[in-house]
């Protein structure tokens, strides 16, 4: 991570999606062992780890992360983390794994936007209605793909207010 990401609040949106991606874990696989904790904590925390080296050819993101991480981490690890650009890397995503990354993703930085207009700031302060009350206008965070977030419905089987609910105690539990 330290090796490829230098901005800072990119380096929060990594430790927020892999807080996210360990409670989805939880919540998915309730007898998960060590193991099966620590990939999906390394795919949220190393899901952006090219985002700096491709911001000026985003076809390319994911798929460098996967040339910088193929011999170091799992396959399954690697592909989920290429699989969250599945639009521009073609890897679609298949196992929980993949879509949790693919939807938290999007959601985490929604959160953070709708963090930013609360009247003190503070992510201890949100709740879960002031998420879905943003989340439902459309010009909010015009870059965080509803639909990508709503995927935690079909793919995960895990409704949109309780996905949201997941992923915001998360990030509370990591905020400081």
């Amino acid at each position: 991570l330290n090796s490829y990401v230098k901005n800072q609040n990119l380096v929060k949106h990594m430790l927020a999606c892999e807080a996210i991606m360990l409670s989805l874990c939880k919540r998915l696989n309730p007898t998960a062992d060590e193991v099966t904790l620590n990939k999906w904590g390394i795919t949220g925390l190393l899901h952006d780890v090219d985002y700096e080296l491709t911001k000026d050819d985003p076809d390319k993101h994911g798929l460098l992360a996967e040339e910088k991480l193929k011999d170091k981490l799992d396959q399954d690890v690697v592909y989920a983390i290429k699989a969250h650009n599945y639009a521009k890397t073609g890897a679609t995503p298949k196992s929980l794994m993949d879509w949790s990354i693919y939807a938290c993703d999007e959601l985490s930085g929604l959160i953070i936007a709708a963090t930013l207009i609360h009247p003190d700031k503070k992510l201890s302060s949100v709740d879960i209605d002031f998420i879905l009350k943003r989340f439902n206008e459309p010009n909010f965070a015009e870059g965080a793909n509803r639909d990508q977030i709503r995927s935690c419905e079909s793919a995960l089987k895990i409704p949109l207010k309780e996905f949201i609910q997941i992923s915001l105690t998360a990030m509370q539990k990591i905020s400081n």
